[in-house]
Protein backbone atom coordinates (compact mmCIF):
# COMPACT_ATOMS: atom_id res chain seq x y z
CA UNK A 1 0.00 0.00 0.00
CA UNK A 2 1.31 3.44 -0.98
CA UNK A 3 2.50 5.58 1.91
CA UNK A 4 1.11 9.06 1.16
CA UNK A 5 3.49 10.58 3.70
CA UNK A 6 6.62 9.16 2.08
CA UNK A 7 8.88 11.77 0.55
CA UNK A 8 11.33 10.54 -2.10
CA UNK A 9 14.88 11.77 -1.62
CA UNK A 10 17.68 12.60 -4.03
CA UNK A 11 21.31 11.49 -4.20
CA UNK A 12 23.83 12.88 -6.69
CA UNK A 13 27.26 11.67 -7.78
CA UNK A 14 29.03 13.76 -10.42
CA UNK A 15 26.48 13.95 -13.27
CA UNK A 16 24.36 11.09 -11.93
CA UNK A 17 21.14 11.56 -10.00
CA UNK A 18 18.88 8.94 -8.46
CA UNK A 19 15.50 9.71 -6.90
CA UNK A 20 15.10 7.08 -4.19
CA UNK A 21 11.64 5.77 -3.41
CA UNK A 22 10.18 2.93 -1.38
CA UNK A 23 11.30 0.18 -3.75
CA UNK A 24 12.77 -0.76 -7.11
CA UNK A 25 10.49 -2.55 -9.52
CA UNK A 26 11.18 -4.75 -12.54
CA UNK A 27 9.29 -4.35 -15.78
CA UNK A 28 7.27 -1.16 -15.20
CA UNK A 29 7.88 1.07 -18.21
CA UNK A 30 5.26 3.70 -17.31
CA UNK A 31 7.03 6.84 -16.09
CA UNK A 32 3.95 8.22 -14.34
CA UNK A 33 3.40 4.98 -12.40
CA UNK A 34 7.00 4.95 -11.21
CA UNK A 35 6.95 8.55 -9.98
CA UNK A 36 3.44 8.49 -8.48
CA UNK A 37 4.10 5.19 -6.70
CA UNK A 38 7.33 6.50 -5.17
CA UNK A 39 9.55 3.95 -6.90
CA UNK A 40 13.28 4.51 -7.23
CA UNK A 41 14.08 6.25 -10.51
CA UNK A 42 17.41 6.92 -12.23
CA UNK A 43 17.10 10.44 -13.59
CA UNK A 44 17.53 10.52 -17.37
CA UNK A 45 15.43 13.66 -17.83
CA UNK A 46 18.17 15.66 -19.58
CA UNK A 47 17.29 13.43 -22.52
CA UNK A 48 14.35 15.82 -22.95
CA UNK A 49 16.69 18.78 -23.34
CA UNK A 50 18.94 16.93 -25.78
CA UNK A 51 15.93 15.92 -27.86
CA UNK A 52 14.57 19.48 -28.00
CA UNK A 53 17.92 21.06 -28.85
CA UNK A 54 18.76 18.43 -31.45
CA UNK A 55 18.08 19.69 -34.97
CA UNK A 56 17.30 16.22 -36.36
CA UNK A 57 13.76 15.71 -37.61
CA UNK A 58 13.93 11.98 -36.85
CA UNK A 59 16.32 10.44 -34.31
CA UNK A 60 16.75 6.66 -34.32
CA UNK A 61 18.29 5.41 -31.06
CA UNK A 62 19.77 1.91 -31.22
CA UNK A 63 20.34 0.00 -28.00
CA UNK A 64 20.03 -3.65 -26.96
CA UNK A 65 16.82 -5.10 -25.62
CA UNK A 66 15.81 -3.94 -22.09
CA UNK A 67 18.19 -1.02 -22.06
CA UNK A 68 15.83 1.67 -20.79
CA UNK A 69 14.36 2.68 -24.14
CA UNK A 70 10.69 2.22 -23.24
CA UNK A 71 10.80 4.12 -19.94
CA UNK A 72 12.60 7.02 -21.64
CA UNK A 73 9.94 7.29 -24.34
CA UNK A 74 7.27 7.15 -21.65
CA UNK A 75 9.00 10.04 -19.87
CA UNK A 76 9.09 12.06 -23.11
CA UNK A 77 5.40 11.35 -23.64
CA UNK A 78 4.38 12.64 -20.21
CA UNK A 79 6.56 15.70 -20.63
CA UNK A 80 5.32 16.81 -24.04
CA UNK A 81 1.69 15.75 -24.30
CA UNK A 82 -1.13 18.25 -24.03
CA UNK A 83 -3.39 17.17 -21.15
CA UNK A 84 -7.11 16.61 -21.62
CA UNK A 85 -7.81 19.22 -18.93
CA UNK A 86 -5.96 21.62 -16.66
CA UNK A 87 -6.38 19.11 -13.83
CA UNK A 88 -4.20 16.65 -15.76
CA UNK A 89 -1.20 18.98 -15.86
CA UNK A 90 1.25 17.45 -13.44
CA UNK A 91 4.60 19.17 -13.17
CA UNK A 92 5.15 17.23 -9.96
CA UNK A 93 6.21 14.27 -12.08
CA UNK A 94 9.36 16.20 -12.95
CA UNK A 95 9.94 18.39 -9.90
CA UNK A 96 12.81 16.28 -8.47
CA UNK A 97 14.41 15.69 -11.86
CA UNK A 98 17.17 17.70 -13.50
CA UNK A 99 14.93 18.96 -16.29
CA UNK A 100 12.90 20.99 -13.79
CA UNK A 101 15.89 23.34 -13.44
CA UNK A 102 15.71 24.14 -17.17
CA UNK A 103 13.19 26.96 -16.78
CA UNK A 104 13.01 28.02 -20.42
CA UNK A 105 12.43 24.47 -21.61
CA UNK A 106 9.75 23.90 -18.97
CA UNK A 107 7.98 27.09 -19.99
CA UNK A 108 8.11 26.59 -23.75
CA UNK A 109 7.75 22.84 -24.13
CA UNK A 110 6.14 21.19 -21.11
CA UNK A 111 2.61 19.95 -21.98
CA UNK A 112 2.66 21.78 -25.31
CA UNK A 113 2.33 19.12 -28.02
CA UNK A 114 -0.02 16.42 -29.23
CA UNK A 115 1.92 13.16 -29.00
CA UNK A 116 1.72 9.91 -30.95
CA UNK A 117 3.36 7.41 -28.57
CA UNK A 118 3.23 3.80 -29.75
CA UNK A 119 5.10 0.53 -29.27
CA UNK A 120 5.33 -2.31 -31.77
CA UNK A 121 6.56 -4.84 -29.19
CA UNK A 122 3.30 -6.82 -29.04
CA UNK A 123 2.94 -7.37 -32.80
CA UNK A 124 3.73 -11.09 -32.96
CA UNK A 125 1.76 -12.52 -35.87
CA UNK A 126 2.67 -16.08 -36.83
CA UNK A 127 1.67 -15.29 -40.44
CA UNK A 128 1.17 -12.09 -42.42
CA UNK A 129 -2.61 -12.48 -42.10
CA UNK A 130 -2.20 -12.79 -38.33
CA UNK A 131 0.00 -9.70 -38.34
CA UNK A 132 -2.63 -7.73 -40.26
CA UNK A 133 -5.31 -8.79 -37.78
CA UNK A 134 -3.09 -7.64 -34.91
CA UNK A 135 -2.39 -4.36 -36.71
CA UNK A 136 -6.11 -3.66 -37.01
CA UNK A 137 -6.47 -4.11 -33.25
CA UNK A 138 -3.31 -2.07 -32.67
CA UNK A 139 -4.48 0.90 -34.76
CA UNK A 140 -8.01 0.72 -33.31
CA UNK A 141 -6.57 1.07 -29.80
CA UNK A 142 -4.47 4.07 -30.85
CA UNK A 143 -7.46 5.79 -32.44
CA UNK A 144 -9.63 4.99 -29.43
CA UNK A 145 -7.25 6.96 -27.19
CA UNK A 146 -8.00 10.00 -29.36
CA UNK A 147 -11.71 9.39 -29.82
CA UNK A 148 -12.35 13.05 -28.90
CA UNK A 149 -11.08 13.96 -32.39
CA UNK A 150 -13.99 12.38 -34.23
CA UNK A 151 -16.53 15.08 -33.39
CA UNK A 152 -14.55 17.77 -35.22
CA UNK A 153 -14.10 15.82 -38.44
CA UNK A 154 -16.04 16.03 -41.68
CA UNK A 155 -18.61 13.23 -42.14
CA UNK A 156 -16.48 11.30 -44.66
CA UNK A 157 -13.50 11.50 -42.29
CA UNK A 158 -15.69 10.33 -39.42
CA UNK A 159 -16.53 7.24 -41.48
CA UNK A 160 -12.84 6.51 -42.06
CA UNK A 161 -12.14 7.04 -38.37
CA UNK A 162 -14.98 4.72 -37.42
CA UNK A 163 -13.74 2.01 -39.79
CA UNK A 164 -10.37 2.08 -38.04
CA UNK A 165 -12.09 1.94 -34.65
CA UNK A 166 -14.21 -1.01 -35.84
CA UNK A 167 -11.13 -2.88 -37.12
CA UNK A 168 -12.74 -2.86 -40.56
CA UNK A 169 -10.06 -0.95 -42.43
CA UNK A 170 -8.27 -1.94 -45.63
CA UNK A 171 -4.55 -2.64 -45.73
CA UNK A 172 -4.00 0.70 -47.45
CA UNK A 173 -5.95 2.56 -44.74
CA UNK A 174 -3.84 0.83 -42.09
CA UNK A 175 -0.62 1.77 -43.86
CA UNK A 176 -1.54 5.47 -43.81
CA UNK A 177 -3.35 5.44 -40.46
CA UNK A 178 -0.53 7.07 -38.46
CA UNK A 179 -0.08 9.88 -40.97
CA UNK A 180 -3.84 10.42 -40.94
CA UNK A 181 -3.84 10.57 -37.14
CA UNK A 182 -1.02 13.15 -37.16
CA UNK A 183 -3.11 15.30 -39.49
CA UNK A 184 -6.20 15.04 -37.27
CA UNK A 185 -4.15 15.93 -34.16
CA UNK A 186 -2.54 18.93 -35.83
CA UNK A 187 -5.92 20.20 -37.02
CA UNK A 188 -7.43 19.79 -33.56
CA UNK A 189 -4.65 21.32 -31.44
CA UNK A 190 -3.20 23.70 -34.06
CA UNK A 191 0.21 22.33 -33.13
CA UNK A 192 2.49 19.80 -34.74
CA UNK A 193 2.91 16.36 -33.20
CA UNK A 194 5.78 14.75 -31.36
CA UNK A 195 6.12 11.14 -32.57
CA UNK A 196 7.59 8.49 -30.24
CA UNK A 197 7.86 4.92 -31.56
CA UNK A 198 9.14 2.10 -29.36
CA UNK A 199 10.62 -1.15 -30.74
CA UNK A 200 10.28 0.10 -34.30
CA UNK A 201 12.15 -2.93 -35.69
CA UNK A 202 10.32 -5.58 -33.67
CA UNK A 203 7.77 -6.51 -36.40
CA UNK A 204 10.62 -7.13 -38.84
CA UNK A 205 12.38 -9.52 -36.47
CA UNK A 206 9.13 -11.42 -36.14
CA UNK A 207 8.52 -11.36 -39.89
CA UNK A 208 12.01 -12.69 -40.62
CA UNK A 209 11.67 -15.51 -38.11
CA UNK A 210 8.22 -16.48 -39.40
CA UNK A 211 8.94 -16.23 -43.13
CA UNK A 212 6.99 -13.18 -44.34
CA UNK A 213 9.77 -10.60 -44.31
CA UNK A 214 9.30 -9.07 -47.77
CA UNK A 215 5.60 -8.25 -47.49
CA UNK A 216 6.05 -6.92 -43.97
CA UNK A 217 8.99 -4.76 -45.04
CA UNK A 218 6.91 -3.19 -47.82
CA UNK A 219 4.04 -2.44 -45.46
CA UNK A 220 5.99 -0.95 -42.56
CA UNK A 221 8.29 0.97 -44.89
CA UNK A 222 5.16 2.61 -46.31
CA UNK A 223 3.72 3.27 -42.84
CA UNK A 224 6.90 4.98 -41.58
CA UNK A 225 7.47 6.91 -44.81
CA UNK A 226 3.95 8.32 -44.88
CA UNK A 227 4.22 9.46 -41.26
CA UNK A 228 7.77 10.83 -41.23
CA UNK A 229 8.64 11.81 -44.80
CA UNK A 230 7.11 14.92 -46.38
CA UNK A 231 4.81 15.29 -43.36
CA UNK A 232 6.53 18.20 -41.63
CA UNK A 233 3.29 20.18 -41.64
CA UNK A 234 1.91 17.73 -39.08
CA UNK A 235 5.00 16.41 -37.26
CA UNK A 236 7.40 18.57 -35.22
CA UNK A 237 10.00 15.84 -34.69
CA UNK A 238 10.27 12.16 -33.86
CA UNK A 239 12.28 9.72 -31.79
CA UNK A 240 12.33 6.06 -32.74
CA UNK A 241 14.05 3.41 -30.64
CA UNK A 242 15.01 -0.11 -31.61
CA UNK A 243 17.81 -2.63 -31.72
CA UNK A 244 18.99 -2.91 -35.32
CA UNK A 245 20.16 -0.32 -37.87
CA UNK A 246 17.57 -0.83 -40.62
CA UNK A 247 17.41 2.27 -42.78
CA UNK A 248 18.71 2.78 -46.29
CA UNK A 249 17.44 -0.33 -48.02
CA UNK A 250 15.24 -1.79 -45.33
CA UNK A 251 12.40 -0.82 -43.00
CA UNK A 252 13.17 2.93 -42.96
CA UNK A 253 14.48 3.21 -46.52
CA UNK A 254 11.88 5.83 -47.37
CA UNK A 255 13.36 8.34 -44.92
CA UNK A 256 16.11 10.76 -45.90
CA UNK A 257 15.74 13.01 -42.85
CA UNK A 258 16.84 10.59 -40.16
CA UNK A 259 19.97 10.44 -38.00
CA UNK A 260 21.11 7.22 -36.40
CA UNK A 261 22.52 7.03 -32.87
CA UNK A 262 24.08 3.58 -32.42
CA UNK A 263 25.70 2.42 -29.20
CA UNK A 264 29.20 3.45 -30.14
CA UNK A 265 29.78 6.42 -32.42
CA UNK A 266 32.75 8.76 -32.37
CA UNK A 267 31.59 12.38 -32.35
CA UNK A 268 32.81 15.69 -31.02
CA UNK A 269 29.36 16.24 -29.53
CA UNK A 270 27.87 12.81 -28.85
CA UNK A 271 24.16 12.80 -28.08
CA UNK A 272 22.15 10.41 -25.96
CA UNK A 273 25.23 8.29 -25.07
CA UNK A 274 24.52 8.11 -21.32
CA UNK A 275 20.73 8.39 -21.50
CA UNK A 276 20.05 4.71 -22.24
CA UNK A 277 21.67 2.29 -19.80
CA UNK A 278 23.04 2.98 -16.32
CA UNK A 279 26.39 4.73 -15.92
CA UNK A 280 29.00 3.65 -13.38
CA UNK A 281 28.08 6.54 -11.08
CA UNK A 282 24.38 5.66 -11.25
CA UNK A 283 25.15 2.06 -10.30
CA UNK A 284 27.34 3.22 -7.41
CA UNK A 285 24.39 5.25 -6.09
CA UNK A 286 22.05 2.26 -6.40
CA UNK A 287 24.22 -0.50 -4.90
CA UNK A 288 23.63 0.40 -1.22
CA UNK A 289 20.00 -0.69 -1.75
CA UNK A 290 21.27 -4.28 -1.60
CA UNK A 291 23.71 -5.06 1.19
CA UNK A 292 26.75 -7.15 0.44
CA UNK A 293 27.12 -6.28 -3.24
CA UNK A 294 30.64 -5.24 -4.16
CA UNK A 295 31.14 -2.92 -7.10
CA UNK A 296 34.02 -4.99 -8.51
CA UNK A 297 31.83 -8.10 -8.77
CA UNK A 298 28.93 -6.13 -10.22
CA UNK A 299 31.25 -4.61 -12.84
CA UNK A 300 32.52 -8.03 -13.83
CA UNK A 301 29.00 -9.36 -14.28
CA UNK A 302 27.11 -6.44 -15.82
CA UNK A 303 29.46 -3.61 -16.90
CA UNK A 304 31.42 -3.45 -20.14
CA UNK A 305 29.15 -1.85 -22.74
CA UNK A 306 31.01 1.07 -24.30
CA UNK A 307 29.20 4.07 -25.76
CA UNK A 308 30.56 7.15 -27.54
CA UNK A 309 33.03 9.14 -25.50
CA UNK A 310 34.26 5.88 -23.91
CA UNK A 311 31.36 5.86 -21.45
CA UNK A 312 30.86 2.47 -19.78
CA UNK A 313 27.26 1.37 -19.32
CA UNK A 314 25.36 -1.35 -17.46
CA UNK A 315 22.18 -3.05 -18.61
CA UNK A 316 19.39 -1.47 -16.46
CA UNK A 317 17.27 -4.63 -16.51
CA UNK A 318 20.09 -6.66 -15.00
CA UNK A 319 20.92 -4.09 -12.32
CA UNK A 320 17.30 -3.69 -11.20
CA UNK A 321 16.85 -7.47 -11.01
CA UNK A 322 20.12 -7.70 -9.09
CA UNK A 323 18.91 -5.12 -6.56
CA UNK A 324 15.70 -7.10 -6.06
CA UNK A 325 17.34 -10.52 -5.76
CA UNK A 326 20.80 -9.79 -4.41
CA UNK A 327 22.30 -12.63 -6.47
CA UNK A 328 24.92 -12.28 -9.20
CA UNK A 329 23.49 -14.30 -12.09
CA UNK A 330 22.08 -13.89 -15.58
CA UNK A 331 18.91 -11.81 -15.82
CA UNK A 332 19.05 -10.60 -19.39
CA UNK A 333 18.62 -12.19 -22.77
CA UNK A 334 17.14 -10.95 -26.01
CA UNK A 335 14.94 -13.89 -26.97
CA UNK A 336 13.85 -12.46 -30.34
CA UNK A 337 17.42 -11.78 -31.46
CA UNK A 338 18.51 -15.18 -30.11
CA UNK A 339 15.90 -16.85 -32.29
CA UNK A 340 17.09 -14.84 -35.28
CA UNK A 341 20.73 -15.66 -34.60
CA UNK A 342 19.88 -19.32 -34.23
CA UNK A 343 19.11 -19.43 -37.94
CA UNK A 344 22.55 -18.25 -38.96
CA UNK A 345 25.10 -18.33 -36.15
CA UNK A 346 26.40 -21.86 -36.66
CA UNK A 347 26.18 -21.86 -40.46
CA UNK A 348 29.04 -19.37 -40.44
CA UNK A 349 32.53 -19.85 -41.82
CA UNK A 350 35.52 -21.48 -40.16
CA UNK A 351 37.06 -18.03 -39.59
CA UNK A 352 33.89 -17.02 -37.76
CA UNK A 353 34.24 -20.03 -35.46
CA UNK A 354 37.90 -19.20 -34.84
CA UNK A 355 36.84 -15.71 -33.76
CA UNK A 356 34.23 -17.18 -31.44
CA UNK A 357 36.95 -19.25 -29.77
CA UNK A 358 38.87 -16.05 -29.01
CA UNK A 359 35.79 -14.35 -27.61
CA UNK A 360 35.06 -17.27 -25.30
CA UNK A 361 38.60 -17.01 -23.95
CA UNK A 362 37.95 -13.35 -23.01
CA UNK A 363 40.01 -12.09 -25.93
CA UNK A 364 38.98 -9.35 -28.34
CA UNK A 365 38.75 -9.71 -32.11
CA UNK A 366 39.76 -7.24 -34.80
CA UNK A 367 39.27 -6.79 -38.54
CA UNK A 368 35.52 -7.28 -38.15
CA UNK A 369 33.37 -4.63 -39.80
CA UNK A 370 30.01 -3.78 -38.29
CA UNK A 371 27.52 -3.12 -41.06
CA UNK A 372 25.98 0.35 -40.91
CA UNK A 373 22.76 -0.67 -42.55
CA UNK A 374 21.32 -4.16 -42.27
CA UNK A 375 18.29 -5.96 -43.62
CA UNK A 376 17.30 -9.25 -42.08
CA UNK A 377 17.47 -10.73 -45.56
CA UNK A 378 21.25 -10.14 -45.44
CA UNK A 379 21.45 -12.90 -42.84
CA UNK A 380 21.04 -15.35 -45.72
CA UNK A 381 23.63 -13.62 -47.92
CA UNK A 382 26.85 -12.18 -46.46
CA UNK A 383 26.34 -14.31 -43.41
CA UNK A 384 29.44 -13.60 -41.33
CA UNK A 385 29.17 -9.83 -41.70
CA UNK A 386 25.44 -9.83 -41.02
CA UNK A 387 25.80 -12.11 -38.00
CA UNK A 388 28.57 -10.01 -36.41
CA UNK A 389 26.42 -6.93 -36.97
CA UNK A 390 23.37 -8.48 -35.37
CA UNK A 391 25.42 -9.74 -32.42
CA UNK A 392 26.74 -6.22 -31.83
CA UNK A 393 23.42 -4.40 -32.02
CA UNK A 394 21.64 -7.06 -29.97
CA UNK A 395 24.09 -6.50 -27.10
CA UNK A 396 26.13 -9.70 -27.31
CA UNK A 397 29.27 -7.76 -28.28
CA UNK A 398 30.61 -4.29 -27.64
CA UNK A 399 33.31 -2.25 -29.37
CA UNK A 400 35.99 0.14 -28.17
CA UNK A 401 37.72 3.15 -29.73
CA UNK A 402 40.29 0.86 -31.37
CA UNK A 403 37.52 -1.11 -33.12
CA UNK A 404 38.12 -4.20 -31.02
CA UNK A 405 35.04 -6.34 -30.50
CA UNK A 406 34.60 -8.32 -27.29
CA UNK A 407 31.96 -9.85 -25.03
CA UNK A 408 31.03 -7.10 -22.56
CA UNK A 409 30.62 -9.02 -19.31
CA UNK A 410 30.09 -12.37 -17.59
CA UNK A 411 26.30 -12.24 -17.87
CA UNK A 412 26.46 -12.01 -21.65
CA UNK A 413 29.31 -14.53 -21.78
CA UNK A 414 27.02 -17.13 -20.20
CA UNK A 415 24.53 -16.56 -23.02
CA UNK A 416 27.30 -17.30 -25.51
CA UNK A 417 28.13 -20.46 -23.59
CA UNK A 418 24.53 -21.62 -23.87
CA UNK A 419 24.68 -21.17 -27.64
CA UNK A 420 27.91 -23.12 -27.88
CA UNK A 421 26.60 -26.07 -25.88
CA UNK A 422 23.28 -26.25 -27.69
CA UNK A 423 24.13 -25.60 -31.35
CA UNK A 424 24.93 -28.22 -32.51
CA UNK A 425 27.04 -29.65 -29.69
CA UNK A 426 24.88 -32.61 -28.81
CA UNK A 427 22.65 -34.57 -31.13
CA UNK A 428 20.39 -37.63 -31.11
CA UNK A 429 18.61 -36.47 -27.97
CA UNK A 430 21.78 -36.32 -25.88
CA UNK A 431 22.24 -33.09 -23.93
CA UNK A 432 24.58 -31.67 -21.34
CA UNK A 433 21.73 -32.02 -18.86
CA UNK A 434 21.31 -35.73 -19.53
CA UNK A 435 25.06 -36.29 -19.24
CA UNK A 436 25.14 -34.47 -15.92
CA UNK A 437 22.26 -36.66 -14.78
CA UNK A 438 24.39 -39.72 -15.57
CA UNK A 439 27.30 -38.38 -13.54
CA UNK A 440 25.18 -37.48 -10.52
CA UNK A 441 23.55 -40.91 -10.67
CA UNK A 442 27.06 -42.47 -10.58
CA UNK A 443 26.29 -44.07 -13.92
CA UNK A 444 29.69 -43.88 -15.58
CA UNK A 445 28.82 -46.37 -18.31
CA UNK A 446 25.88 -44.29 -19.55
CA UNK A 447 27.96 -41.12 -19.43
CA UNK A 448 30.73 -42.85 -21.40
CA UNK A 449 28.24 -44.06 -24.00
CA UNK A 450 26.55 -40.67 -24.41
CA UNK A 451 29.78 -38.67 -24.53
CA UNK A 452 31.48 -40.96 -27.03
CA UNK A 453 28.30 -41.19 -29.11
CA UNK A 454 28.21 -37.53 -30.00
CA UNK A 455 31.81 -36.39 -29.78
CA UNK A 456 32.69 -37.58 -33.30
CA UNK A 457 29.96 -35.40 -34.82
CA UNK A 458 30.94 -32.45 -32.68
CA UNK A 459 34.66 -32.64 -33.42
CA UNK A 460 33.92 -33.06 -37.11
CA UNK A 461 31.74 -29.95 -36.98
CA UNK A 462 34.54 -27.85 -35.55
CA UNK A 463 37.13 -29.57 -37.77
CA UNK A 464 39.46 -30.05 -34.86
CA UNK A 465 41.33 -32.88 -36.53
CA UNK A 466 43.43 -30.25 -38.30
CA UNK A 467 45.17 -29.37 -35.07
CA UNK A 468 48.01 -31.69 -34.07
CA UNK A 469 48.49 -29.71 -30.86
CA UNK A 470 44.89 -30.19 -29.85
CA UNK A 471 44.27 -26.44 -29.46
CA UNK A 472 40.96 -26.65 -31.28
CA UNK A 473 39.81 -29.26 -28.78
CA UNK A 474 39.54 -26.28 -26.42
CA UNK A 475 36.35 -25.20 -28.14
CA UNK A 476 34.73 -28.54 -27.38
CA UNK A 477 36.15 -28.42 -23.88
CA UNK A 478 34.70 -24.94 -23.35
CA UNK A 479 31.34 -26.12 -24.60
CA UNK A 480 31.32 -29.13 -22.30
CA UNK A 481 32.65 -27.27 -19.26
CA UNK A 482 30.30 -24.33 -19.66
CA UNK A 483 27.34 -26.57 -20.29
CA UNK A 484 28.18 -28.39 -17.07
CA UNK A 485 28.67 -25.01 -15.37
CA UNK A 486 25.25 -23.67 -16.35
CA UNK A 487 23.36 -26.86 -15.49
CA UNK A 488 25.21 -27.76 -12.28
CA UNK A 489 25.04 -24.22 -10.89
CA UNK A 490 21.29 -24.26 -11.48
CA UNK A 491 21.18 -27.31 -9.17
CA UNK A 492 23.22 -25.65 -6.42
CA UNK A 493 26.65 -27.12 -7.17
CA UNK A 494 29.95 -25.29 -7.40
CA UNK A 495 31.85 -25.82 -10.64
CA UNK A 496 35.54 -24.96 -10.98
CA UNK A 497 37.85 -25.23 -13.96
CA UNK A 498 41.65 -25.14 -14.09
CA UNK A 499 41.80 -23.96 -10.46
CA UNK A 500 44.80 -24.55 -8.21
CA UNK A 501 44.29 -27.45 -5.82
CA UNK A 502 46.64 -28.55 -3.02
CA UNK A 503 49.41 -29.78 -5.27
CA UNK A 504 48.38 -29.12 -8.84
CA UNK A 505 45.59 -28.41 -11.31
CA UNK A 506 42.48 -30.17 -12.55
CA UNK A 507 40.18 -29.36 -15.45
CA UNK A 508 36.68 -29.58 -14.01
CA UNK A 509 35.49 -30.16 -10.46
CA UNK A 510 31.81 -30.38 -9.49
CA UNK A 511 30.96 -30.42 -5.81
CA UNK A 512 28.71 -29.05 -3.09
CA UNK A 513 30.65 -26.35 -1.25
CA UNK A 514 28.52 -26.86 1.85
CA UNK A 515 28.77 -30.63 1.67
CA UNK A 516 25.00 -31.02 1.24
CA UNK A 517 25.55 -33.48 -1.61
CA UNK A 518 27.75 -36.44 -0.69
CA UNK A 519 29.40 -36.97 -4.08
CA UNK A 520 31.95 -34.86 -5.96
CA UNK A 521 33.14 -35.23 -9.55
CA UNK A 522 36.60 -34.48 -10.95
CA UNK A 523 37.19 -34.65 -14.71
CA UNK A 524 40.66 -34.51 -16.29
CA UNK A 525 41.03 -33.81 -20.01
CA UNK A 526 43.94 -35.05 -22.09
CA UNK A 527 44.88 -34.80 -25.77
CA UNK A 528 47.06 -37.42 -27.46
CA UNK A 529 50.23 -35.56 -28.44
CA UNK A 530 52.66 -36.12 -31.26
CA UNK A 531 54.79 -39.24 -30.88
CA UNK A 532 52.42 -40.59 -28.22
CA UNK A 533 49.67 -43.11 -28.61
CA UNK A 534 46.40 -43.65 -26.82
CA UNK A 535 47.83 -46.36 -24.56
CA UNK A 536 50.48 -43.95 -23.27
CA UNK A 537 47.86 -41.34 -22.45
CA UNK A 538 44.99 -43.48 -21.21
CA UNK A 539 45.69 -43.44 -17.49
CA UNK A 540 47.61 -40.15 -17.23
CA UNK A 541 44.57 -38.18 -16.14
CA UNK A 542 43.55 -40.56 -13.37
CA UNK A 543 47.16 -40.87 -12.27
CA UNK A 544 47.41 -37.09 -12.06
CA UNK A 545 44.26 -36.87 -9.92
CA UNK A 546 45.74 -39.51 -7.63
CA UNK A 547 49.23 -38.01 -7.45
CA UNK A 548 48.10 -34.42 -6.97
CA UNK A 549 45.67 -35.39 -4.20
CA UNK A 550 42.81 -33.23 -5.44
CA UNK A 551 40.59 -35.03 -2.93
CA UNK A 552 42.13 -33.21 0.03
CA UNK A 553 40.28 -30.00 -0.83
CA UNK A 554 36.84 -31.60 -0.68
CA UNK A 555 34.40 -30.92 2.15
CA UNK A 556 34.49 -33.54 4.90
CA UNK A 557 30.81 -34.40 4.29
CA UNK A 558 31.60 -35.55 0.75
CA UNK A 559 31.84 -39.34 0.94
CA UNK A 560 32.05 -40.34 -2.73
CA UNK A 561 34.28 -39.14 -5.54
CA UNK A 562 33.77 -39.90 -9.22
CA UNK A 563 37.12 -39.53 -11.01
CA UNK A 564 36.95 -39.35 -14.80
CA UNK A 565 39.54 -39.05 -17.54
CA UNK A 566 38.56 -38.00 -21.07
CA UNK A 567 41.22 -38.56 -23.74
CA UNK A 568 40.95 -37.02 -27.21
CA UNK A 569 42.70 -38.58 -30.19
CA UNK A 570 42.05 -36.67 -33.41
CA UNK A 571 38.27 -36.97 -33.83
CA UNK A 572 37.67 -39.62 -31.20
CA UNK A 573 37.25 -39.45 -27.45
CA UNK A 574 37.65 -42.14 -24.80
CA UNK A 575 36.23 -42.05 -21.30
CA UNK A 576 37.72 -43.84 -18.28
CA UNK A 577 36.81 -43.50 -14.65
CA UNK A 578 36.08 -44.99 -11.26
CA UNK A 579 34.07 -44.26 -8.13
CA UNK A 580 35.94 -43.86 -4.84
CA UNK A 581 34.56 -43.94 -1.30
CA UNK A 582 35.97 -42.03 1.65
CA UNK A 583 36.66 -44.05 4.76
CA UNK A 584 36.25 -42.63 8.26
CA UNK A 585 39.98 -42.00 8.59
CA UNK A 586 39.91 -39.91 5.39
CA UNK A 587 41.45 -42.34 2.92
CA UNK A 588 39.79 -43.05 -0.44
CA UNK A 589 39.34 -46.52 -1.88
Amino acid sequence: MLDSNFEPYIKNLNNARVVFGTNVIVGDDDFQNIINNHLTFVDKSILIKEFIENSDFVSLILRPHRFGKSINLSMLNYFFKIPHSQDDINKKLFEKLKISAEKEIMQKHFAQYPVIHISFKDLNGETWNNMMAELRIFVAEIYDKHRYLINNLYPYEQKKYQKLLDKDSTESQLKFSLKTLSMYLQQHFKKKCIVLIDECDSPMKRAYNKGYYEVANDFFNGMFSSLLKSNSENVEKAMLVGVLWITKSGLLSGLNNIRIYPFYKESLFPRYVDKFGFTSDEVKLLLPLCEGLKINNVQKWYDGYIAGGNIHLYNPWSIINLLQNGILKTYWTDTESTQTLGKSLWKASSSFKESVKKLLKSESITNIRIQDNLQYSHLNENQDLATWTLLYYAGYLTINSENHLFIPNDEVRLEWYKWVINVPFFTKGVTIESMLDCLLAENLNSFKKEFEQVIVDTLSFYDVGRSQSGENIEFVYYAFYLGIFVNACDRGFTVLSNCESSCGRYDIAIFSESGNYEMAIIIEFKVVKKNKNLVDMTHEGLDQIEKKKYQTDLHKNIKKLLEIEIVFEEKKAYVLGHLLHRKDEGTWI
